[in-house]
This record gives C-alpha cells, structure tokens and sequence, in this order.
C-alpha cells in the first residue's frame, strides 16, 4: 500500500488493487513544510505504447499531500480532481499523440506505476532518461475482472464471442454488448458488467474468428440467436436481456430492441437511431442506411484530419428512423455533446421526439458534455 525512499517520502495508495472503475486515496507523507512536488502515473498498453500523466501539488505545513482534498496546481489537471492521476492518462510525449488506449486481455489488470517527485517537473522531464529518480512509487494494480469472474469463449451457431459470468449461482440479468467499426471483439465493458452482477456477452460482428473480415449487410437473425444463446445459458434470467451498444453498437442495440422481442433493455451510448451506413435485415426486409457525411474537415498542425462536425441530414434520418415504437423496452442514450465524429445529440433528439410522438413512456437520455483539456481535441 505504501512505499518509503531514503528521503522519508512515503507514497501510500490505497487500495493496492482493485477494480478499474473504483477510486483510490493517494497520499504522500514525510515531505518538508510546503515542499512542491509531482505526482506522476505512468502505464503501457498491450502494444507497449506509454501512457502517462502528472499534476503539481504542494505540500501542507505537516509535509503531507492527500489528492483527496488538495488542488493540483499544475500538469495535466488544475483542482481538486482524486483520480486525476488516472482520469487524465494520456500518450506520452515521445507517443503518437492522438493514439488510443489499447486493452484485449482482460483477464489481467493495468498496472500503473504512481511516483512522486521533488519539484514541479514537466511531462518531457519525467520522460527524459536523465530524469532524476522519485522520492517514492508505488505499483497500482486495475483489474476488469473480479475474482471469481468467468470469461468463457461464444461459438454457438453462428454467434462469436464470449460471455462474462459474475461468481456465484445466479442466475444473473443478462446483457448483449457491442461496440462499433473498429471490429473484432472488445470484452473490457462486458468484464466489469460481470463485476458488477451482469451476465454479459461480448459480441463480436465482423473481422473476428470466422465471421466476415469487412462490414456487410447486417442480419437480425444472428443477433436474435446471440439473445437465444443467453437465455437459454442457466446462470442467465430467462425474462429477457438487455442490449447494450456504442457508436454503430448503438444503432445494432436498438434493432435488437426492436426486432428481438426478448431484449427489454436497450443503452444506445453515443450512436444512431436509424442504421448507418450498412442496413439491417429482418425476415424478408431490409431497412436502409444513411451515410455518414462530414460537413467540415480541417488537417491539424500534427497532420490529423478532424471532423468538426457530422450533421446528416435531419429529413433523411427522419425516413429511416428503426420503428422503435414496436419494442418493448426501455431506452437509454447517453451522448457525448463534444462528439466530433457522431452526430448521436441529433440522434437521441431525434429518437426522443419519435418515441414521444408515439406516446413511448419509457425513455431516458443523458447528456455528457466532454470537457478539452488544455482545449484540445
């Protein structure tokens, strides 16, 4: 939990470990009055690639520093912010600076390497190989899966996955749950589901095991056996299942919610209320796609193309909004308002004023507005 140099400093984090939504108190001891220092957080993904980073504090008149209640000064973040240290991770200098961070085995935790450090240091001073030691560190353990998780491999029919069972008998709610283009299979949200209770499967659709390399015609048959799979597991409450989806996931999670009658919960974060770009078949039927259209694109000085915004037309939309007046469940939609790339404020307004029309009670939208550090994107 702690960790003492021959300076004195003691570095304590606690927990040592834990799961990785849960917060931690960080606090160093054995400084001199006032003494500035920084803290520093530092991690790899699987790729190696280095994610880090740091905020300037300053120590009380006892030597002390707890991240609790004090305000950082300086560094990544300003203020009173506990699990800025985490919160605020970004690549590090020498790192591409738009890469993103990369996990696939969830079956083992982030360690994350917290040091603190005499003097209110820069982030290419920290990096640097000339860079002084720390005072004190402390390696910090994350896990996505609570002992006693279960991660078991999907090949049922033509379903690809793998399902996440919470310790225990059950049975437990169940969850479809789906991210979007960037294919293959995602299973850190389902992992924390399962520690939180669900019974969640982590649903691959394209570019994974034997399933299509490249996106296609989606059809609902192979989400409605995904449902099947789940209800009949044992460990799974056999009432109905949730869906759950992000970016074109979004769009999947409402069809499931619509055309499945056995999914009853459905959370579209940061997607589409009609399908986008690739359509959706049902039976006989296929409901069309919109494409996706950026209004403006600028190049960055770094060489980055960014979309300031992505506004399909409203009247297009409108044609093929999914008809969610025929599901039985209940809709979430979180959205992030700062989205550059999705357009889902419009969608979940969109979704809103068409579920009302139609008298739908059970709706819920919550806004998230992403605020830039440093007002960058």
């Amino acid at each position: 939990m702690s960790s003492t140099s021959q300076e004195g400093a003691i570095l304590s984090v606690n927990p040592l470990s834990c799961l990785h939504d849960e917060p931690v108190c960080i606090k160093v001891s054995g400084l001199k009055p006032n003494q500035d220092v920084t803290l520093h957080s530092s991690m790899k993904d699987v790729r190696n690639i280095h994610f880090m980073s740091y905020a300037h504090y300053r120590a009380d008149g006892n030597g002390e520093v707890d991240v609790d209640v004090m305000e950082s000064l300086g560094g990544e973040y300003e203020g009173v912010f506990p699990m800025g240290l985490f919160g605020s991770l970004a690549p590090a200098p020498n790192e591409y600076k738009y890469t993103r961070f990369f996990k696939r085995d969830v079956e083992n935790p982030n360690l994350v390497t917290i040091s603190v450090h005499d003097g209110h240091l820069s982030a290419e001073t920290l990096c640097s190989s000339e860079a002084s030691k720390p005072l004190s560190s402390v390696v910090h353990e994350r896990h996505y899966m609570a002992p006693g998780v279960q991660r078991i491999p999907v090949r049922y029919g033509k379903v690809r996955g793998a399902l996440f069972l919470p310790p225990g008998d059950g049975p437990f709610p169940g969850v479809v749950d789906m991210f979007g283009t960037a294919g293959g299979l995602l299973e850190f949200r389902s992992a924390q589901l399962a520690s939180r209770g669900f019974a969640s499967l982590a649903l691959a659709f394209f570019n994974y095991d034997d399933l299509p390399k490249g996106l296609e015609e989606f059809d609902i048959a192979y989400f409605e056996e995904a449902v099947e799979y789940l209800l009949k597991h044992e460990k799974v409450l056999d009432f109905g299942v949730g869906a759950i989806g992000t970016s074109k996931g979004g769009d999947l999670a409402i069809s499931m919610a619509v055309f499945v009658p056995s999914v009853i919960a459905c959370v579209c974060i940061n997607g589409y209320c009609a399908p986008a770009e690739i359509g959706m078949r049902v039976k006989d039927h296929v409901y069309p796609a919109f494409d996706l259209r950026y209004d403006y694109i600028r190049l960055t000085d770094t060489g980055v193309m960014m979309p300031l915004s992505c506004r399909p037309e409203r009247k297009l939309v409108e044609k093929l909004v999914l008809p969610m007046e025929k599901s039985r469940a209940a809709f979430l939609f979180i959205v992030g308002a700062d989205d550059r790339d999705v357009a889902s404020e419009i969608h979940a307004q969109l979704a809103h004023r068409y579920l009302a029309s139609h008298s739908y009670k059970f709706l819920v939208m919550v806004w998230v507005l992403l605020v830039q550090a440093k007002g960058e994107i």
